[in-house]
């Protein structure tokens, strides 16, 4: 067996001073950078979700919200086709108009609600614990902006386009007249009759919520309160068919340019919403400030891809 030199061991040494150099640089990399977690928030917080932002915490007790693997998310979007129909028994088969489905992309959105907080504000209250206060409030932010998008997103400021910018076939403007129970069955008859749509929800303002508890007093079409499974109970519209429709009052739905407001009449099995990241607080993010910086971030899109089941009707005015 061959001896060790000096030199081998100087050389042994130096290669493993080495490598301790190169594992404690990684180390410090590695604590430095920005890193996410998901949050678990309480009942309490997921309730605020629910007074704030109540058509997302639907779609999500619908299981609309699933989660994504990549940034980009396809979805096939369907357009009307044929409709069953009695035919004699010598009849020849009618020509059927095909169902089509057109394949589109769509990009995550990115929505960010960021957090400062300075060392001297940190250390010198022991009462509340501001990061987490901060944390819940950026968690019920982005909450709130996504459900806004989800209602009236356009497409343009980097957010994806929502309800009122999907439905297109369904529509009516009122003009500023005030909703009448009328206007709104014939709606829901050109929806589930014409379309096959099954509204499951209603969501409007609560100026219109204000209108249709007038019309409800002579025979209450305005019903009493529904359990929509949330823990929470909403009143409720009868349609012709005798189910009750749910109605949210969202007050992240707003009033157009001129102060009318809008009601919209939700097909829930229509709607696809994906996360590539649930919101989750952004650890360790660099600053030059003294003090810590986090971010409570949330990857998000959505697609209507039946937008014929559902409605849209605009132009309400106050009574």
């Amino acid at each position: 067996m061959s001896e060790l030199t000096i030199h081998d061991i100087a050389t042994k040494l130096e290669s493993q001073s080495n490598e301790l150099k190169e594992l404690r640089k990684a180390m410090t990399v590695t604590t430095n950078a920005p890193t996410s977690m998901q949050i678990e928030y309480t009942k309490e917080i997921k309730s605020k979700i629910f007074d704030q932002a109540p058509y997302l915490r639907f779609l999500e007790s619908k299981g609309c919200v699933q989660s994504a693997s990549t940034s980009q998310v396809g979805f096939y979007k369907e357009n009307n086709g044929s409709v069953a129909q009695f035919i004699a028994e010598d009849d020849d088969i009618p020509e059927a108009t095909s169902t089509t489905y057109t394949e589109e992309t769509a990009k995550m959105a990115t929505l960010i609600q960021p957090i400062d907080i300075s060392m001297m504000a940190e250390m010198g209250n022991t009462v509340i614990d501001l990061i987490q206060r901060e944390i819940d409030k950026g968690f019920i932010n982005v909450k709130n902006m996504a459900d806004s998008a989800l209602l009236q997103g356009d497409g343009t400021n980097n957010t994806f386009k929502g309800f009122t910018s999907q439905v297109t076939d369904n529509k009516i403007d009122l003009k500023g007249e005030g909703i009448s129970e009328d206007v709104i069955d014939d709606m829901l008859t050109k929806i589930i009759d014409g379309n096959g749509g099954n509204v499951d929800c209603i969501v409007t303002t609560a100026n219109v919520g204000k209108q249709l508890k007038k019309l409800a007093a002579p025979y209450r079409r305005y019903n009493d309160k529904i359990d929509i499974g949330l823990g929470h109970r909403v009143n409720t519209y009868e349609s012709m068919n005798g189910s009750e429709i749910p109605i949210l009052i969202d007050a992240n739905l707003k009033s157009d340019s001129t102060g009318n407001d809008s009601m919209l009449f939700v097909d829930s099995s229509t709607i696809e919403v994906r996360e590539l990241m649930a919101p989750s607080v952004i650890e360790n993010i660099p600053t030059n400030k003294l003090g810590k910086r986090f971010a409570v971030a949330n990857f998000i899109t959505s697609q209507n891809i039946a937008q014929f089941r559902n409605g849209f009707i605009s132009g309400i005015g106050k009574k």
